[in-house]
């Protein structure tokens, strides 16, 4: 776990560089004239010592140097570019809980230090000759949206589900981790819960009506519905897989009697 503190955007500094960032990609420039790993700012000086410029230049040569290659104009490309961005960051810069639930950390590592990776992915569009790039996916909460700061979710999804992720093939997609880990924020805060609830999806989903995408669109429903009044701390992890499979199951049998 990093040992210094990633600097900090406040909400309206975060904003203003997102927009001086269009206009300058708009005017020409490269998505890699964006990066400026010297400016180190925090919204709380109080709270220890910060990553150096240096520091940060580490990191960044380390997380691009494993992101290259990948086609982002295929979905697989960019499913495999997600889950490379977020194993990188959860080993390279390995953020301290304190780090990772601060929205201001997301906004400075997106729009200072990885601004390239973020417009790779996500390059917006140009609207009457003007590019505006999505606030939610540079951003996220701080900018009034979602919670679907780019880096932020690559980070998390490996955090969370790292090796069931790399088990799938194809790999999970956006919709997939929609279902998963935004849709039903209620079930994907349980780690347990989720991870067992990827797996199946992995396992099953593939031979179901509307693919993975909709088969996890459906246990999650379930396990949602299930789970309501279960108190899911005292249940010991075979339980938790146990009671996952299950649930998983009867939405297959169920298809099946009906022969669909």
């Amino acid at each position: 776990m990093s040992s210094v503190l990633i600097p900090r955007l406040r909400a309206g500094e975060a904003i203003q560089l997102l927009a001086d960032h269009a206009r300058r990609l708009g005017e020409g420039a490269t998505p890699e004239y964006l990066v400026d790993t010297t400016h180190i700012t925090t919204s709380d000086p109080s709270a220890g010592p910060l990553a150096s410029a240096a520091q940060i230049d580490a990191w960044r040569d380390a997380v691009v140097a494993r992101v290259s290659g990948f086609d982002l104009t295929t979905k697989t490309g960019r499913d495999g570019y997600g889950m490379t961005l977020g194993k990188a960051l959860a080993e390279v810069i390995d953020p301290i809980p304190a780090d990772a639930a601060h929205d201001g950390v997301w906004s400075y590592l997106s729009l200072r230090v990885f601004p390239d990776l973020v417009y790779a992915r996500w390059p917006g569009e140009t609207i009457v000759g003007e590019l505006r790039l999505p606030a939610d996916r540079w951003i996220g909460i701080q900018a009034g949206n979602r919670d679907r700061n780019y880096l932020k979710l690559a980070w998390r999804r490996w955090v969370v589900l790292g090796d069931v992720m790399e088990s799938a093939d194809p790999l999970m997609g956006e919709a997939e981790f929609g279902h998963l880990m935004e849709d039903r924020t209620s079930v994907a805060r349980d780690r347990r819960l989720v991870r067992e609830a990827a797996a199946v999806v992995v396992k099953y989903g593939a031979d179901q009506p509307g693919g993975r995408s909709e088969f996890a669109r459906k246990v999650m429903n379930l396990l949602s519905a299930r789970t309501g009044s279960m108190l899911l701390d005292i249940l010991t992890d075979d339980e938790i897989h146990d009671f996952v499979e299950e649930e998983a199951s009867s939405i297959v049998r169920r298809r099946a009697r009906r022969g669909v």
